[in-house]
């Protein structure tokens, strides 16, 4: 602890910023592709201009983040590693404005331990380990904050440094704008005699909300096919979903992600569980929530960070949001934590310890915690086990044919009924039905044995499929995804 308060700010942002580049270099290409990143492999595989069409037209993304992959790619190679390595470094280099903007506020050794559980926090280092576009949303999010947060405070190299910045996010992602409402909240959390006036504040939003108008117009049709999506599939929008214990479960996955599961029944018939869950979330509360209950904040910025706290959850109203998703909860909660690690300063070791503790089971982890999808292992298991005229099909998302062209190894015939055009439209994306076309290919398709690979969210279980074919292998390969073997009865 002594060390942290004697040394310069400069050494410990060295010091954090290796720290961090080492988590997320470590085991970078370890964890199979799941299948939004083998999109970004697909997108990455084309010139420029057809990605920027593609990508417009295929999803719902701007194309910053397709860029870094692209280039990342481009310096490194097409490898897992490859893919993900200028994503590790941008995650790994927002230690930086997180010592910053807490230690402004709070202490230098407050910044600092919020700094390390940026760094080694199992959620923090997933998102800069997967090749989407996730990881740059959030580390663009907290150096806009930082940038802004100068800004506010009449830094000339601030105020341009935040316009750049919020154009760089709007081209990013469209939840960026949940960054601009909370950085711009920043500034209201400073004294008036300090802050710049509310004319030269103002400036900065509404540039920023001139130039996502037309992205936002550009990208208005897939809002609304995705509103209908979400409608069909019965997801209940609105208070209903805002108040339910979804946003809670995701709030306590700001450290530990995917590593300790959401609430659900599954957790209370698993004691240890269960005890590790609710340990990691009275330490999220404990450093979220007691600063506003004591003097370690000013009374304005304990009423404004609570408003940045509370804001993203607001998504809610509209869609149904992961942790991921709201990760510049981090902004807020990042200041918190650093005032309790000010004022009790056994806490942020303690902190930390328990993020490296949960790295363990992280590291160890073949797949992302959050999606489940082991597509390495499938496409392996299914060539190494088939035959001469057997046929694979694979079910799922809209990459499932890139996810098998990735990791593929011979020249096995290969069918992907939702995925042969992975950057089409919603609209005009070919529909099947998956019982009627597995019977097709057993009693006409002339092929003995049907593999099917299913990484699914929706889709119907392979085990309610009827008719002239029966289920001879079966194998669970996560959460996710299954294959099965289906063979026609002769």
């Amino acid at each position: 602890m002594q060390f942290v308060d004697e040394t310069k700010p400069r050494f410990l942002i060295l010091l954090l910023s290796g720290i961090s580049l080492l988590a997320r270099l470590l085991f970078l290409g370890r964890k199979s592709f799941w299948i939004d990143e083998c999109l970004a492999w697909g997108a990455t595989r084309m010139d420029w201009v057809d990605m920027f069409s593609s990508v417009a037209s295929g999803t719902p993304h701007p194309p910053m983040a397709f860029i870094i992959m692209k280039t990342s790619s481009l310096l490194v190679g097409e490898s897992e590693f490859g893919l993900r390595l200028l994503i590790a470094v941008a995650v790994a280099s927002a230690v930086i404005p997180v010592f910053r903007l807490a230690s402004r506020r709070t202490t230098v050794r407050g910044g600092f331990w919020a700094g390390m559980i940026w760094a080694v926090s199992p959620f923090a280092v997933s998102l800069g380990q997967e090749a989407w576009v996730y990881g740059i949303n959030i580390a663009v999010s907290l150096w806009f904050a930082d940038f802004a947060d100068m800004a506010w405070r009449g830094s000339r190299k601030g105020f341009i440094g935040c316009l750049l910045l919020g154009a760089a996010g709007i081209f990013t992602q469209h939840i960026f704008v949940l960054s601009v409402a909370v950085g711009s909240v920043l500034y209201f959390t400073i004294e008036p005699c300090e802050r710049i006036s509310f004319k030269r504040f103002i400036i900065v939003p509404g540039v920023l909300a001139l130039l996502y108008t037309p992205v936002f117009l550009f990208f208005s049709a897939q809002f609304v096919r995705r509103s209908a999506r979400m409608a069909v599939a019965g997801m209940e929008m609105g208070f209903t979903r805002f108040l339910s214990t979804q946003s809670l479960s995701q709030f306590f996955r700001i450290l530990t992600g995917g590593i300790l599961p959401k609430i659900s029944m599954n957790l209370f018939d698993r004691p240890r569980m269960l005890t590790a869950y609710i340990l990691n979330a009275v330490i999220i509360l404990f450093l979220a929530v007691w600063p506003y209950f004591t003097s370690m904040l000013k009374s304005g910025e304990r009423r404004y960070l609570c408003l940045c706290l509370l804001m993203p959850f607001g998504l809610y109203l509209t869609d149904d949001p992961t942790i991921r998703q709201l990760s510049v909860i981090w902004v807020p909660f990042a200041i918190t934590s650093a005032a309790v690690f000010s004022r009790f300063r056994w806490s942020g070791a303690a902190v930390t310890t328990m993020c490296l503790l949960a790295l363990i089971p992280y590291y160890g982890m073949k797949v992302f915690p959050y999606h489940q999808s082991d597509w390495r292992t499938a496409v392996t298991t299914v060539e190494s086990l088939s035959e001469s005229g057997d046929i694979v099909v694979v079910f799922g998302g809209k990459s499932t044919s890139l996810a098998w062209e990735y990791y593929s190894k011979t020249e096995m015939d290969c069918l992907a009924p939702a995925g042969e055009n992975p950057f089409a439209g919603d609209q005009v994306r070919i529909r099947v039905n998956p019982e009627l076309l597995l019977d097709s290919l057993l009693t006409q398709g002339g092929h003995t044995a049907v593999w099917v690979i299913l990484d699914v969210w929706g889709i119907p279980s392979i085990h309610s499929i009827k008719g002239l074919h029966v289920m001879e292998f079966f194998l669970s390969i996560s959460e996710k995804m299954e294959i099965a073997l289906l063979r026609s009865v002769r």
